[in-house]
């Protein structure tokens, strides 16, 4: 247990069995209120205080709040003086996911632009008391102390760099084996979800994909709703469009349905064509109150190429003119889809939603033969399964309004035989990495990247270098812009013996 008074230059946060009088609005979101929850309990872990809400931001001596449609909150932190001008972009508007932690006058101020900004500059403080973001999925034991000390002069203000960050459960097996045994539903659900989420918020990361292989997001619509309550954006990958897990969905739809000689394949018109587009209306049905991201295009039922049997069947065709009638059906595919959201969530929502496109293996053939694609939708570049990105985004596409994205993989399940799988051991070093992704940043690759990590376990370090990166790039200093000097505070963050230099050495 460490101890020490404040000096000349710190005030006392936090003091042993001590009360700290902190102020929360009733009207915050869910997502700041749990996190706020989370912090109450970490103070109690690292000193024995306990926080008690406070009615009057005046009384208080932590005030936590978001300035987003909150004038009361707004004028008096300009009464009080907060540097809001710190969250805020050349133009006065306040940046995506910005916090600010600031003291005036023996009072710290936690104040974010949006929710998940709040929620990061909580986390942020959590970290900093000792409280590891691998507290339960790594059992780092809390760093405890007697006193808890902040400068006098402490105003920090962050912000995300990409603008969506998170990873992929994919090859989830091993972390389902976990579930069965360790959480109340016996799988990869709400239980197991509330720590993966709120691990992710912890690491500054607001997005994932979710588990496809063992079950599907939308079996149980607690999983949804738990992701909205604690604002983390779900989407799904390359082969699942609108928020569909085909392997596991497609399937058991048809049967409870009682859809018979149904076929995952939009080239047949008429009835299959119909209930493609009815499988995929219920699905932005179920999640058009959630902050999600919908994947659009087509691909075959999992991780297959994109089936389409009356162009293939058709001999009146030649073989480059089966290519180009492929590439113009995924461009109908795609308008086709974006009705559907236009019909089910409106056009203005539709506009400003999260929509992706993975040009992914035979994807990017139709892409590049000159794919009518939406102007909103973002590309995602994927790399090559082995740490090297195949592609940048060229300047017409480093122009479109949706941006660009990256999904890059520290796991990676190969096919049988070929010994190239690393399921479970990362085999591609943080340096490159690192270069990888500042070459993306640099291309203009800035709106959403996306890691996968298999089953998450044992890439915690890979995991949390790759989500601080997005986080961090393009900005002068952060702790991945040098791989070892993060393996060396990652390892004296989360072990003891200060053995950081040694092992990132050995690294």
């Amino acid at each position: 247990m460490k101890s020490h008074q404040g000096t000349q230059n710190e005030f006392e946060l936090l003091k042993r069995n001590h009360e700290v009088p902190v102020f929360v609005s009733e009207t915050e979101n869910s997502a700041v209120h749990l996190a706020f929850c989370n912090l109450m309990r970490d103070i109690d872990w690292v000193c024995g205080c306990k926080l008690v809400r406070a009615k009057e931001m005046d009384q208080s001596s932590i005030v936590i709040g978001t300035i987003t449609d909150n004038e009361p909150l707004l004028a008096y932190l300009q009464d009080k003086g907060v540097s809001l001008k710190k969250l805020m972009l050349e133009d006065g508007l306040y940046r995506w996911e910005a916090f600010l932690q600031e003291v005036i006058d023996g009072v710290l101020y936690i104040i974010g632009t949006d929710r998940r900004g709040t929620i990061f500059g909580i986390y942020d403080l959590c970290e900093a008391m000792g409280v590891s973001p691998w507290y339960y999925w790594a059992d780092v034991p809390v760093k405890t102390c007697d006193v808890f000390c902040l400068p006098l002069d402490l105003s920090k203000a962050d912000w995300p760099a990409v603008q969506y960050r998170g990873i992929f459960l994919n090859d989830e097996e091993e972390l389902d084996d976990w579930t069965k045994i360790h959480t109340q539903d016996g799988t990869i659900g709400p239980d197991a979800y509330q720590s993966i989420f709120e691990l992710l918020l912890r690491l500054k990361a607001n997005f994932i994909w979710p588990a496809m292989h063992v079950n599907y997001f939308n079996e149980n619509p607690e999983n949804g709703a738990l992701a909205e309550r604690m604002g983390i954006v779900v989407g799904t990958s390359h082969c699942d469009m609108l928020l569909r897990s085909n392997q596991n969905e497609w399937e058991p739809w048809l049967a409870a349905k009682g859809y018979d000689d149904i076929s995952y394949d939009y080239s047949i018109e008429g009835r299959n064509r119909e209930i493609l587009q009815e499988y995929w209306r219920e699905s932005v049905e179920k999640n058009k109150n959630y902050e999600v991201c919908y994947t659009v295009g087509m691909r075959g039922i999992h991780d297959s190429g994109f089936h389409t049997q009356s162009i293939d069947e058709d001999n009146s065709m030649s073989k480059e003119e089966r290519a180009k009638a492929k590439s113009s059906l995924l461009g109908k595919v795609i308008q086709d889809q974006k009705q559907i959201l236009k019909d089910v969530i409106g056009e203005s929502k539709e506009n400003a939603s999260l929509r992706t496109f993975i040009p992914y293996k035979e994807v990017l053939e139709l892409y590049d033969r000159g794919l009518d694609l939406p102007e909103g939708v973002t590309l995602i570049w994927a790399n090559d399964n082995f740490g090297h990105m195949r592609r940048y985004p060229n300047e017409k596409e480093r122009q479109r309004s949706g941006g660009n994205g990256l999904y890059y993989h520290n796991s990676y399940w190969a096919a049988p035989g070929t010994a190239m799988s690393y399921l479970f051991i990362n085999s591609i070093p943080l340096a490159h990495t690192g270069n990888e992704l500042k070459k993306s940043y640099e291309s203009g690759i800035r709106k959403l990247w996306i890691l996968n990590v298999g089953g998450l376990k044992p890439l915690e370090q890979d995991m949390e270098f790759f989500l601080r990166s997005g986080w961090e790039a393009g900005k002068e200093e952060g702790m991945t812009k040098n791989a070892s000097k993060f393996v060396e505070s990652w390892i004296n963050a989360n072990f003891s013996g200060n053995h950081g230099s040694e092992a990132a050495e050995i690294y």
